[in-house]
C-alpha cells in the first residue's frame, strides 16, 4: 500500500482512488504555465523545460484533467502520456480538432492501437450511443490504463474496447515491450526488454462480426505493423467500408493514394491524414 491508502497496483474497476495523484504545489504551478503558453516552437521548448523539472523527481502516476477528460497518466513509462501532459497545443492537436469537426453523434470511429485511450476518450464527447466507438489493444498493461480512463469518465457505454491486436491473421503473436513507452509496444519489432504473448486477428472480420458498414474515421498506430493490419482489409472489404478518413503513423507499403485516398496533411505528432476522394 502506498500513502493515503491507495493501492500501488491499480484496479480498473475500482475509480475511488482517483485524484490521488494530482499534482499539487510547485509542480501543479508549472504544469498550469505550460497549459497557457501561446503555440509556437520557443513555447514548446519552455514547456519541455518545465515538465523536466515537474518530472525530476520521477512522478510515476499523474491523475489530471485534459481536454475536459480526467485521465490517469503514466509519464514515466508512456511517451504519450509524457506529452499529452505539458504539450496539449502540440500533441496530436491537428487530430484533435479534426475530430470535433468531423465526428458527429451517429459516427463510427475505428481506434486501432488505442494505447491509454485518449483518441477513443475524445470521440466519445462527439458519438453517442447511435454510433459506434470500437477500440483496440492487446497490451495488458495499457487494457488495464485505457479500462481505467473510461470508467471515470463514465465512457462503458460508449467505448467497445477488444482486448486484442489487429494483423493479417488469426494467431498468437510476440508483442515487444518498450520499458520506457509501453505505448510503442510493437509485433513487428524488437526493442530486446521483454515481450508478451497477445492475440490478433484481421480487421475485416471483427467489423463483420459486429455489424460494421462504414467508418468514419480510422486512427491507427502500431508501430510499424500498420500493413499488416490494413493491406489485408483493403484487399477484401468492399469499398463502402473504406475509412472515409484515416489518421496513420506509418503509412509505408501501403499505397492509400492508388486506393483513391487524398494525402492531406503530415501533423507535429508525425501522423499522416488522408481523405477518401
Amino acid at each position: 500500500m502506498s500513502k493515503g491508502g491507495v493501492k500501488d497496483v491499480l484496479d480498473p474497476k475500482d475509480v475511488n482512488a482517483y485524484g490521488f495523484y494530482k499534482l499539487r504545489g510547485i509542480k501543479k504551478v508549472l504544469f498550469e504555465l505550460a497549459q497557457i503558453l501561446p503555440k509556437n516552437i520557443i513555447s514548446f521548448k519552455i514547456a519541455l523545460i518545465l515538465r523536466k523539472i515537474t518530472l525530476r523527481n520521477k512522478v510515476k502516476i499523474i491523475d489530471q484533467t485534459q481536454f475536459d477528460l480526467k485521465l490517469r497518466l503514466f509519464p514515466m513509462d508512456n511517451l504519450g502520456d509524457r506529452f499529452l501532459l505539458f504539450l496539449p497545443k502540440f500533441f496530436e492537436y491537428d487530430e484533435f480538432q479534426l475530430m470535433s469537426q468531423c465526428l458527429k453523434e451517429d459516427s463510427i470511429f475505428i481506434d486501432i492501437g488505442g494505447n491509454m485511450g485518449i483518441y477513443s476518450l475524445i470521440s466519445a464527447k462527439y458519438i453517442n450511443k447511435t454510433g459506434r466507438i470500437l477500440s483496440f489493444e492487446p497490451n495488458p498493461k495499457m487494457i488495464e490504463r485505457f479500462r481505467f480512463n473510461i470508467k471515470i469518465n463514465e465512457f462503458d457505454q460508449l467505448i467497445e474496447l477488444n482486448e486484442i491486436g489487429i494483423a493479417d491473421k488469426e494467431m498468437t503473436f510476440s508483442l515487444a515491450l518498450s520499458k520506457k513507452n509501453l505505448g510503442g509496444a510493437s509485433i513487428v519489432k524488437n526493442f530486446g526488454e521483454g515481450n508478451v504473448m497477445v492475440k490478433c486477428r484481421p480487421l475485416l472480420d471483427v467489423l463483420k462480426e459486429n455489424e460494421i458498414t462504414k467508418i468514419d474515421l480510422l486512427k491507427i498506430d502500431i508501430e510499424e505493423a500498420e500493413p499488416l493490419a490494413l493491406n489485408p482489409f483493403f484487399q477484401n472489404a468492399p469499398r463502402a467500408l473504406f475509412p472515409k478518413i484515416i489518421f496513420i503513423e506509418s503509412e509505408d507499403n501501403i499505397d492509400l493514394i492508388k486506393l483513391g485516398y487524398k494525402f492531406i496533411k503530415r501533423t507535429r505528432a508525425q501522423n499522416s491524414i488522408y481523405v477518401l476522394d
